[in-house]
């Protein structure tokens, strides 16, 4: 069947075309499949979901096919298809044992939500206080936010929105989920208005797996407008390919001289496509402008340093007091991240 819209698998290895098709039958989900290089790139843009096969993933990459969420390789080869992951910024699903995940990634239909990643250009630049800010600001305009703490380093982002007692699962609680999970709401803490998935801490602090983050974030995303991911400045293994799947991202930095520096090294990390500037200003610094035209990157808004915030954040107060100058910058940097990321409201 030839259905724009909904799934293209392109190979043309019988092996993995039958584990996919087989899969997608299950489901009662029709599969396009396509042998050539050429002809995927005439569906590349309209299909819902792209499985690249390895056999065919370094003709599809040297074709230079446009940024897009929702690409997977799949395959038997593990080693093969890892290394076609980051130029074609595909999440890999190894077979047979990925079956599971393959399953999960079928069945979920995500486009009517918003996935945007915060990003710290350097270390202290507050990027996990922003993707707190911001998810709060979300929740204050009427929008289903969730809060993924993907920082192993970060200490917790609920300890930064006072909410450490908060009951609920928290990553190690969920290091076994696989493929498609049901609504995790209903187990995860929530703090004014936002499901917040933070990490653990001290002997509790096991990191999640790439199987366990895609499965979390595939529920999340089916029932929230708004995903915030606090990836960390260096993402761990795990992280990438969350990155990989957001519609933006946003990367944060101060003006002075080595926090640009740092944060160019940052950006050409997570590569070019959907990523934009916010700039945390300081009394007599470089405007906005002149950092963004230094990095090469949209300025999607600047947001003042704020003293209050460590003092609110040491007394277990959530970031951004309303009606203050940080706040009502935070609110227009959702805005814009929100236009960018294809909001209509």
């Amino acid at each position: 069947m030839d259905c724009d819209g909904d799934v293209v698998l392109v190979t043309a290895e019988a092996r993995v075309r039958d584990a996919v098709e087989s899969t997608a039958a299950a489901l009662g989900l029709p599969v396009s499949t396509i042998a050539t290089a050429e002809g995927a790139l005439q569906r590349w843009a309209s299909a819902r979901v792209v499985l690249v096969g390895g056999d065919l993933a370094a003709a599809v990459a040297s074709s230079g096919p446009p940024a897009r969420r929702h690409v997977h390789l799949v395959g038997f080869d593990a080693a093969e298809l890892g290394t076609w992951s980051m130029p074609l910024g595909a999440e890999v699903i190894p077979l047979p044992q990925g079956v599971a995940w393959l399953t999960g990634v079928l069945a979920t239909d995500e486009r009517d939500s918003r996935r945007v990643a915060v990003v710290g250009g350097s270390g202290g630049v507050g990027a996990s206080t922003l993707a707190a800010g911001l998810a709060l600001a979300a929740a204050r305009r009427g929008q289903s936010c969730a809060l993924v703490d993907l920082d192993p380093l970060g200490g917790g982002i609920d300890l930064l929105l006072g909410a450490e007692r908060t009951p609920g699962w928290r990553w190690p609680r969920l290091v076994g989920a696989r493929g498609e999970v049901g609504d995790v709401r209903g187990v995860l803490p929530r703090v004014h208005g936002v499901t917040v998935v933070a990490m653990g801490r001290g002997g509790d602090a096991v990191g999640p797996t790439a199987e366990a983050v895609h499965a979390v974030m595939g529920s999340l995303t089916r029932h929230h407008e708004l995903v915030l991911v606090d990836g960390g400045r260096t993402p761990a293994a795990s992280a990438r390919q969350a990155l990989r799947a957001v519609d933006v991202t946003v990367v944060l930095s101060g003006a002075g001289v080595r926090d640009v520096a740092a944060t160019a090294r940052v950006a050409d990390g997570l590569g070019p496509a959907g990523l934009g500037l916010v700039v945390r200003g300081t009394r007599g610094g470089p405007p906005g402008g002149v950092v963004a035209d230094a990095l090469g990157l949209p300025l999607w808004g600047e947001v003042p340093a704020d003293r209050r915030l460590a003092a609110d954040a040491e007394a277990g107060e959530p970031p951004g007091r309303p009606r203050s100058a940080w706040a009502r910058a935070v609110e227009r940097v959702l805005a814009r991240v929100g236009a960018e990321a294809g909001d209509v409201d």
